[in-house]
């Protein structure tokens, strides 16, 4: 074979690559949690965003925005590392990313001791593939958030699930449990609060442990 047919060989392989990573980007989303994220004040929260299907982001410009902040830059990852030069000064220190998961497509972001005006909605941006997602967080200080947290996300399993039976046993449940929540808010007793609160995220464990135990037994 002669250097020139040889040449041609590599560039067309190369071609070939390129566009089958141009196809697969294409088709693949960028997709962030559409339940907005729900934490407490002084806790790590992870705001999940990733590639589906997944492919490879160690490569990419990752970016992570909040609009209304100046700079509204929260965390740009570029050739491998954090960009503190454009970061906003509140986040200095409190943000990273999964670095080892960039190659399986997880560019979510880890924020540290979230405070309360860490809540609104943020952007996660990957440039060279043109793909953008948003998710909102909400920060509150009491164990109250958690609770209707908690709550969303047994409406989703009772949306999601095709068991009727299921269905009917959880609903009062969750009706009762939100009419308690509702009563307590009104009283708004700082003295007795923090017990009842207690009580309800112990009802809230006791309650995902028997729907996980029906689940279980149903399927």
């Amino acid at each position: 074979m002669n250097p020139f047919s040889l040449m041609t060989c590599i560039i067309t392989i190369l071609l070939f690559l390129v566009c089958s990573l141009v196809c697969v980007a294409e088709q693949s989303e960028l997709i962030c949690s559409h339940q907005p994220i729900v934490a407490l004040a002084g806790d790590d929260v992870i705001l999940p965003c990733y590639l589906d299907p997944p492919i490879s982001a160690s490569s990419e410009t990752v970016v992570w925005t909040r609009p209304g902040l100046d700079p509204k830059y929260i965390h740009v990852h570029h050739n491998g590392r954090l960009v503190y030069e454009t970061q906003n000064p509140s986040y200095f220190l409190r943000t990273r990313l999964f670095v080892d998961e960039l190659q399986n497509g997880n560019v979510s972001m880890k924020i540290f001791k979230v405070k309360i005006s860490d809540a609104g909605k943020y952007f996660c941006f990957l440039r060279s593939m043109l793909k953008k997602a948003s998710i909102q967080l909400t920060v509150g200080k009491s164990d109250f958030l958690k609770m209707m947290n908690y709550t969303f996300l047994l409406t989703a399993k009772i949306s999601n699930s095709s068991d009727w039976i299921l269905i009917i046993t959880i609903i009062p449940v969750c009706i009762i449990v939100l009419f308690i929540i509702i009563i307590l808010t009104i009283c708004k007793s700082h003295i007795y609060f923090p017990f009842y609160s207690k009580l309800l995220s112990e009802l809230f464990i006791d309650i995902h442990t028997g729907i996980t135990t029906v689940t279980k037994q149903t399927v």
